[in-house]
């Protein structure tokens, strides 16, 4: 495969309409994937249950690490950093398999993000758009293998689907109660639903970690894991994905790495599928951890710069390698963030269709 070398001055010129397009639009997409308010009806509220609410078995999630606390049980799906790899090693069966699964999946715009990349993979790597295969970083010390915006053969994700939140979801409960009113309204039409909470929910003062009061404790005014979990078992022939939060440069926060772990403890525990999105983009390709940029050094990019005091802290980020912006989170110029996210989604979905790894 005949691979062309693309030139830094190239990636500087499209990064901004590049970061349009993808923040937009999946352009080409072979289904078209709603993104924006305007293409959703206000969606009605689900009265919240009364009475007792099932409670799972993890109820008191440990104090947040960096890493999960107790290693996934044999058997969970569990896709992290290190599955990244084992995108080229999926047989085509299971290839095959997963493509034929119905999948939505509900997010904000770095969920269009990793829907742009699932759409790259779609293509054959010689003739996917130039948005795919950037790797040149205008930052040059973060540019990447051209390796890693690389790939054989051609994904079929045509029947995996992407949607915006609609209007009236701007909180973490009520895009839990979203989320259901939704897939209750396509419920027929897919086998695996999920969604993702983004940087944004997990911003510094945000309370989805907190205990009480957070998405894993049993509140009675708000939607919460709870709500979720009496929901997946009112739908047993279904299956669910859970995903930590997306990161920033700047998100990267206390309240992203609490939340996080305790999604982590939460899937381990009680046997979820988990799309590890945090662990994956807080990481470089060669495993080095990436902090948040408050560290006293500076950042200087066309366009683009920070250079905020340290502050003594050391919280997982966003990877400047997967970034263009200083503080935002968005994937797409340069490419190896929303391409290795996209492999990490076919290995999860493999799995899903009956592929054990191990």
């Amino acid at each position: 495969m005949q691979k062309k070398v693309h030139s830094l001055v190239l990636s500087v010129v499209f990064m901004a309409i590049v970061s349009i397009v993808i923040f937009s639009s999946d352009l080409f997409s072979p289904r078209s994937q709603a993104q924006t308010f305007d293409e959703f009806a206000y969606l009605p509220s689900v009265l919240k249950p009364s009475g007792p609410v099932p409670t799972p078995t993890s109820t008191t999630p440990p104090t947040p690490t960096t890493s999960p606390t107790i290693e996934p049980p044999s058997g969970m799906i569990y896709v992290d950093h290190n599955s990244v790899a084992l995108f080229d090693q999926i047989p085509q069966q299971y290839l095959n398999a997963a493509a034929n699964i119905n999948m939505f999946y509900m997010d904000r715009s770095v969920g269009g993000n990793i829907s742009y990349g699932l759409s790259c993979l779609h293509e054959p790597w010689e003739s996917a758009p130039f948005p795919c295969k950037i790797y040149n970083h205008p930052a040059p010390e973060f540019s990447v293998d051209i390796s890693e915006v690389s790939w054989d053969g051609t994904y079929d994700r045509s029947n995996w689907v992407y949607e915006y939140w609609p209007g009236g979801c701007g909180t973490w409960s009520q895009k839990v109660e979203c989320f259901m009113n939704r897939a209750n309204e396509v419920m027929n039409q897919y086998e695996v639903l999920s969604f993702q909470f983004s940087y944004l929910e997990v911003s510094q003062g945000s309370t989805v970690a907190d205990l009480p009061g957070g998405f894993f404790y049993n509140n009675s005014n708000l939607f919460d894991v709870h709500d979720l979990a009496t929901f997946e078992a009112q739908h047993p022939d279904k299956i669910f994905i859970y995903w930590t939060s997306s990161l920033a440069r700047g998100i990267g926060s206390e309240e992203a790495e609490s939340f996080n772990e305790q999604m982590r403890q939460y899937a381990i525990t009680n046997n979820k599928i988990l799309f590890d999105v945090a662990d994956i983009l807080s990481h470089t390709p060669d495993g080095t951890v990436c902090y948040d940029n408050r560290d006293g050094v500076p950042y200087n990019a066309p366009g683009q710069s920070e250079n905020y005091p340290d502050d003594g802290m050391n919280i997982n980020a966003l990877c400047q390698h997967y970034t263009s912006e200083a503080d935002g989170g968005h994937l797409g110029s340069p490419s190896a963030g929303m391409i290795r996210v996209a492999k990490a989604f076919w290995v999860l979905m493999a799995q899903i269709a009956g592929w054990n790894p191990n």
